[in-house]
């Protein structure tokens, strides 16, 4: 008898002490989430940040950092949007706002199919363009047309670091290209078109 209420005794202390330990691991799981989700917040307002950027500013970044945003930003809003039905939904019982939480879901199809696309027009699958010159001041490239019939173009951008700004672009017809091969050509050439 003794013994069974012994480990009875050690039963009922041990639950205490296991109850404790599963409320700071789900705590812990808590704050991860939450320094997670402050992350991604801060992340997403950034990119919306840079898109504002380089939408008003006449530099714009290469397209490297555009590819990671289209393929990041669109997870970031639906995350948040899915997060903020959700929640009203839970609070509020509409209706509505639960059309709108089922809808946000049924979207990833669709951003899936579009970035795809978009990748698959956008470098390095996209051979439309060929960089045919390029310094620590210019570069020029040629864009092909996207069918036999379209019109080539060529294209200069004025270089600055990682940032670059279009200062020309016309029909590739009757210009020779192999002579913009320096930055006094490029810049003798952008003063012939300008006159």
């Amino acid at each position: 008898m003794e013994t069974l209420i012994l480990s009875a005794n050690q039963k009922a202390f041990k639950t205490p002490n296991n109850t404790k330990s599963l409320y700071e691991m789900c705590t812990q799981q808590h704050n991860i989430y939450r320094k997670v989700r402050s992350a991604l917040s801060y992340l997403m307002w950034a990119e919306l940040l840079w898109l504002i950027f380089n939408w008003i500013s006449p530099w714009k970044l290469w397209s490297d950092a555009n590819t990671l945003i289209v393929c990041t930003l669109p997870w970031l809003i639906l995350f948040f949007l899915i997060r903020y039905f959700k929640r009203k939904w839970e609070e509020e019982g509409n209706a509505s706002i639960g059309c709108l939480y089922t809808s946000t879901w049924m979207t990833i199809p669709f951003i899936i199919v579009v970035q795809l696309f978009y990748l698959w027009i956008s470098p390095p699958f996209d051979n439309s363009k060929e960089i045919v010159y390029e310094d620590t001041h210019y570069r020029v490239t040629i864009v092909y047309g996207f069918l036999a019939t379209n019109t080539d173009f060529i294209q200069i951008d004025e270089v600055f670091g990682p940032f670059h700004r279009e200062v020309y672009q016309s029909e590739r017809y009757g210009i020779d290209t192999k002579k913009l091969n320096s930055t006094t050509a490029i810049e003798a050439f952008l003063k012939q078109q300008k006159q």
